[in-house]
C-alpha cells in the first residue's frame, strides 16, 4: 500500500454540550431498502428549539464558509430554512470530518450538516434525514493542468482528499498516493502550491473552490467525466432514536427541496450551476421520493 501523509489536528471552538439522554442501541441498516433506526424513549422529546447548536465545515466555499462572524452558503441557508420552519436559531460550529460521528453520538452538537454523505456504516451509529444534494466524486486541478483526461490516468499521480471521507476510501487505481489532509482547503492549498496533482472529493463542493479561486494566481478547473467510488447523498444528521425531530427535520426538508432548493443553489454554487446549463437540477438535486428512503424516521 501506498503511504499516506496525516495533517496535524486543527483546533475547533468549543461549544456547550447538551443533557445526556438514555438510548437503546440501534439496529444496523441497509439503506437501499429503506429501512428506519429503532426508536428510544426520547423519540418524542422535542430538542429542536432556542439556539441549536449545529456541526459544521465552514471552510468550504459554495456550503459553508465562515467570514469573521458570518456564516454564508447553500448549507447555511438550508439550516436557516428549516429553523424558520421548526422554530429554532441555528448556531454553526467547526466540525473536521473525522468527528462528525463523535459530535452525534457525544450530543455536543444537535445536528450536523457538513457535506455528510448517507451511509449504511455511518447510519449505524447516527441517524440521518435527506437527502438535500447528489454528487459524483471528481477531480480538482491546476487550470493548466492537463495530466489527468481520463480515469486511467489517476495512476501515479498525488491524490490529496480528506481522512474519514467517502472519498479516502474510494478504489482510486493501485498506485495513486492518496495524501490526506483534515479539512479540502488545506487540500486546495497544497494543489496551487504544486505538492499534489489534483484534489479528490464530492464534484459539488469542487466547484464551490472553483468559483472561490476564479480570480486567483492559479485558478482552479474540475475534470470532466472522470470519476471513482459512489454517488454521495449529503444527509442532515443527528443523534439516534430522535424520532420526532427526525419528522420535523423531513417534513421541512421536503419544504425546502420544493421551495427554496434551486433558488439556493444558483445563488450559491455558480460554477457548477454553468458547468451543466441546463441540467444542473437533474445532476444534484434529490429525487423526493428518496427522503423517505433515507431518512431514519421510524415509518
Amino acid at each position: 500500500m501506498t503511504a499516506m501523509t496525516h495533517a496535524p489536528h486543527h483546533p475547533r471552538r468549543r461549544r456547550p454540550t447538551g443533557h445526556r439522554l438514555a438510548r437503546l442501541t440501534a439496529a444496523a441498516l441497509l439503506l437501499l431498502t429503506g429501512a428506519a433506526c429503532t426508536g428510544t424513549d426520547d423519540g418524542d422529546e422535542d430538542h429542536l428549539h432556542g439556539t441549536v447548536f449545529i456541526g459544521g465545515k465552514n471552510d468550504q466555499p459554495g456550503f459553508n464558509l465562515s467570514k469573521g462572524p458570518t456564516d454564508r452558503g447553500f448549507e447555511v441557508d438550508l439550516a436557516a430554512y428549516l429553523g424558520r420552519q421548526i422554530g429554532f436559531t441555528p448556531k454553526f460550529y467547526d466540525v473536521v470530518s473525522s468527528q462528525r460521528e463523535q459530535e452525534l453520538v457525544s450530543e455536543s452538537s444537535a445536528l450536523v450538516i457538513a457535506t455528510y454523505s448517507i451511509t449504511p456504516e455511518r447510519d449505524r451509529k447516527v441517524d440521518f434525514v435527506g437527502p438535500y444534494f447528489v454528487t459524483k466524486q471528481a477531480f480538482l486541478v491546476r487550470e493548466d493542468y492537463q495530466g489527468i483526461k481520463r480515469e486511467k490516468d489517476v495512476a501515479g499521480k498525488v491524490v490529496c482528499t480528506v481522512e474519514n471521507s467517502t472519498s479516502a476510501i474510494a478504489p482510486l487505481p493501485g498506485d495513486t498516493t492518496p495524501h490526506l489532509e483534515s479539512t479540502y482547503s488545506t487540500c486546495v492549498r497544497k494543489l496551487q502550491q504544486g505538492d499534489v496533482d489534483a484534489v479528490f472529493t464530492d464534484e459539488a463542493l469542487l466547484y464551490g473552490f472553483v468559483e472561490q479561486q476564479k480570480n486567483s494566481k492559479v485558478p482552479l478547473r474540475v475534470v470532466p467525466d472522470v470519476s471513482f467510488g459512489n454517488i454521495n447523498r449529503y444527509g442532515i444528521g443527528l443523534p439516534q432514536g430522535r424520532t420526532s425531530d427526525c419528522r420535523k427535520l423531513r417534513k421541512a426538508l421536503r419544504g425546502y427541496l420544493a421551495e427554496e432548493w434551486a433558488g439556493d443553489v444558483k445563488a450559491q454554487l455558480p460554477a457548477l450551476v454553468a458547468a451543466y446549463p441546463g441540467d444542473w437540477e437533474n445532476q444534484f438535486r434529490p429525487d423526493p421520493e428518496d427522503v423517505d428512503t433515507y431518512s431514519s424516521c421510524g415509518d
